[in-house]
Order: structure tokens, then sequence, then C-alpha cells
């Protein structure tokens, strides 16, 4: 090889090390602080949404004085094979001489009774059989990767027909989610589902994955060129996750959709943008109505107006 050559070779090989050397650290720094916190299940460790800042100590102790009268009422666990073969858990609280039953999906590295012990104890009271699972990669549910609604919607239409399995076709049956849940709700409207869904709550969700995930590195002012964090953090979700930021959307769910539909947004809301459940309000061609907690954070209406909150359940849904 001549010494030209060698010295062409040796200057060109610098400056692509380094190159190749920037892209992974750029992929291993986008892991760790995107896609690691985010998509992979927490192995049953602490993750920074375990606890909802949003609540006051007040909230939160009424908050665990209602999971404990949940435990109390000893529900039995319940289990779902979802579509590729994990498996899901969820509470079954039924109500004697049931008037129907609520199905009730919760949020973001969440779970079922950190947003919703109130709630399940006020359908029960009503005489409602209370579902409540823990989504895929949450809690007793397996799984490694959340998928913010695009694979678990999937895990809802599996619930429903679950719940039909334990209570039959004809009791009624109302679906709600928070946050990712609601999302994942909203999606999940794109199916057949059973006859029997007559009522959805949707509270406080947004619009697609890649919605939601742009609004937040745009508030963060923190993450360096969004648009690319966002661009490879996609990448990895779709080699190790098997999903894509822009695989699914509220529209697609919301599109031919006749179920009913009572919306709910706090106003203070500066996780999820009000704007998010306007839009999906705006694009439900079913009976709807928009509920508005003024003053309310993110994922916490019910705690802010837990009046108002249950007037419109009951007037909407047409709860007896």
């Amino acid at each position: 090889m001549k010494k030209e050559t060698k010295t062409l070779i040796k200057q060109i090989s610098l400056p692509v090390g380094i190159f190749f050397g920037i892209i992974l650290v750029l992929f291993i720094g986008i892991y760790f602080a995107l896609f690691k916190p985010n998509f992979m299940r927490g192995n049953g460790k602490p993750t920074p949404m375990d606890k909802n800042h949003f609540l006051t100590i007040e909230n939160e102790e009424k908050n665990k004085a209602d999971t404990e009268w949940f435990y109390s009422q000893n529900p039995e666990e319940i289990t779902v094979e979802s579509f590729d073969n994990l498996k899901l858990t969820a509470y079954n609280l039924p109500a004697e001489n049931a008037k129907g039953t609520w199905l009730l999906i919760h949020g973001h590295h969440s779970a079922p009774l950190r947003e919703f012990a109130g709630l399940a104890k006020f359908f029960h009271e009503l005489g409602y059989n209370v579902v409540l699972p823990y989504q895929r990669a949450h809690g007793k549910s397996e799984g490694k990767y959340i998928t913010f609604g695009v694979k678990e919607r999937y895990d809802v239409r599996d619930w429903l027909l679950k719940v039909n399995e334990i209570y039959g076709d004809t009791l009624p049956v109302y679906l709600e989610g928070i946050s990712m849940g609601c999302a994942t709700v909203l999606m999940s409207l794109s199916f057949d589902l059973p006859a029997n869904l007559c009522y959805v709550v949707a509270d406080c969700g947004y619009t697609s994955p890649y919605d939601i995930m742009w609004k937040v590195a745009r508030k963060d002012k923190n993450v360096p060129l969004p648009r690319l964090v966002l661009g490879i953090g996609n990448i990895m979700t779709q080699i190790l996750a098997d999903f894509d930021f822009n695989e699914y959307d509220t529209f697609k769910g919301l599109r031919y959709n006749q179920i009913p539909v009572l919306f709910i947004h706090g106003t203070e809301d500066a996780f999820v943008p009000i704007e998010m459940t306007i839009a999906n309000y705006q694009y439900c061609t079913s009976e709807k109505f928009l509920y508005l907690v003024e003053k309310a954070p993110h994922a916490i209406s019910y705690f802010i107006d837990e009046e108002g909150y249950h007037k419109a359940l009951i007037e909407f849904c047409k709860l007896q």
C-alpha cells in the first residue's frame, strides 16, 4: 500500500471514528434519559411517577383510606392473556344485584388504586361491579415495555370480553381511563367492542404517543434538539419494544365511534395539554360532553372537585 494511501486512511478513520463515537454516545444517552424511564418496566422498583406529587396531604390521606376500604372488601384477582401472550392481572370487586360494571384503566407508571380508589368505592356503593386492571408492564401484570396505548388498546378489548365472561353480556358496562389510560381507552374504540359497553369516560388523555412525547420534550428546556432526540427514541421503541410513536392515535379510535363519551380535564394540567382533550372532544362524532375542572392539575380532577365529578358521571352516564 502506498504511503499516500495509508496517510489518507488515517486522515479519514479518525473523523469517522469520532462521528460514530458521538452517535453511540447519543444513542446511549437517549436510552437512559428517554427510553428506559418511559418505556421499560421498573422491575418492581419505585419509579418517579409512583408518587402523585399533585396530591395534597389531605387528598393523599383520603386516597389511602379509600384504598384500605377497597382491600377490606376482599376483591379477587382475575387474569387475561394478552394477544402477545402476557398474563395481565386485575382486581374484581362484585356488587350484590349489580346494576352494571365499571372497568377502570390507570395511567403511565401508575396503579389502579392510586388513581381510582375513591371512584371504585363510589361506583361500588352505587351498586356497580368494579374491575381495575394493572396495565401491561405495571404492577401485577406481565410485560417489559409500555407502549403508550398502542398495544394496550388490545388489552382493554380483552378486559371487556373478560368482564362479559364473568358477568354476562347483557349487564351494562362502563369504561373509564385516566391520562395514558384515557388515550388507551379512546384508541380501543376502533375495535368491534361488546354491544353492552354503554358509556366511556375519558379523563385528561393525550392524542398520540408522539404528540405527548413532543410536548414533554419541548417543555423540558434541558432536552437539546428535541426532534432528533424523539427520532432516535422512536427508532429504539421500534427495535426494542416493537411499536412506533406514530403508529396509532385517539383519532383513529374516535373516527367511527358511536358510544357516548364524557371528556374530563383539569384547567391547570401542566403535563397533558387541555388542548389535547379539546381536540379529542371535537373529533368525537358520538354523543359527548366536556367537563373542565377549574384549578385541577394533571390526573387529579376527581380530588379537586369530587362533587362535580360525581355529578357529571351520574348525569351523563345516567347512573341510578
